[in-house]
């Protein structure tokens, strides 16, 4: 069952926002779970959505367990909520 993780994160200034993008697109390849599909969408000037489709929901799980390590030292980031769940389609 593919399950998915999606993060809406809102930055302190849009500077924020650009400087973790840049950290994010360097640290993710290297650390994250394989997903079968991942993307930021920007969504304001100082908000973005992630989001990554994974193979099972115990993949799901440890990615959010390795980007909460990530998330939590990043001083970019004004508040943050995350959802999970299987996709349906």
């Amino acid at each position: 069952m593919q399950y998915a993780r999606v993060v809406n994160i809102e930055y302190k200034s849009e500077d924020d926002l650009i400087a973790f993008v840049a950290k994010w697109e360097k640290w993710c390849p290297e650390n994250m779970p394989e997903a079968i599909s991942r993307h930021m969408v920007k969504t304001g000037p100082k908000t973005s959505l992630l989001m990554a489709v994974y193979n099972s929901q115990a993949i799901a799980e440890e990615a959010g367990i390795v980007a909460e390590k990530f998330l939590n030292g990043a001083h970019h980031i004004h508040d943050m909520i995350a959802f999970d769940g299987e996709v349906l389609m």
